[in-house]
């Protein structure tokens, strides 16, 4: 593989008993995600998606280099809220601090990514659906997940839009979060 040809994101793997919860939830509010339960750190706010025009492996290493530096990630979901103007709700975190200071170690590494408008904010999206009613917004808004959970998987994904309706996810690479 020569360059990134698709729209391609690093994301933060949520683990499995926590994913299950926030696809749960999803699938209550009638949302069918293209990411697996995750949360984005690079290609939607902040940093835009991976630049097509780069080589894979070379971004890979530095991706291997930044997770062998940051220790794994203990987290909490928060409140759920709403970006402003939009339908889109999700899980805010209790506490954003390690997960942007991977954002900006990966932000001002030699990968090259393309530009995006929108400010960071680290999140797990929950839904994006203009059909929802008052009641299913309250709802959604009152979701909690308590627990506590360690993010220590960082995966690469490209998303391929086909129709409308589908869009072919790939994982590209795998990383796990090894610092000290």
């Amino acid at each position: 593989m020569e360059d990134f040809n698709k729209d391609t994101y690093i994301v933060l793997d949520l683990p499995k008993k926590i994913a299950d919860k926030v696809k749960k939830i999803r699938s209550e509010h009638r949302y069918t995600m293209s990411l697996p339960a995750e949360i984005t750190v690079t290609g939607s706010s902040g940093i835009g998606v991976l630049q097509y025009k780069q080589n894979p492996s070379n971004v890979y290493s530095t991706i291997r280099d930044v997770t062998s530096r940051i220790k794994p990630i203990k987290c909490n979901f928060g409140e759920v809220s709403s970006f402003p103007n939009t339908d889109i709700f999700f899980f805010t975190l209790q506490d954003e601090g390690p997960i942007r200071e991977l954002h900006k170690e990966l932000v001002k590494s030699d990968i090259k990514f393309l530009e995006n408008p929108f400010p960071y904010k680290p999140h797990c999206t929950l839904c994006n659906n203009p059909s929802l009613t008052d009641i299913e917004t309250q709802e959604l808004l009152s979701k909690e997940i308590s627990e506590e959970f360690i993010l220590d998987t960082v995966s690469v994904y490209s998303l391929e839009r086909k129709s409308n309706d589908v869009v072919n996810v790939s994982l590209l690479e795998r990383f796990k979060l090894s610092g000290k």
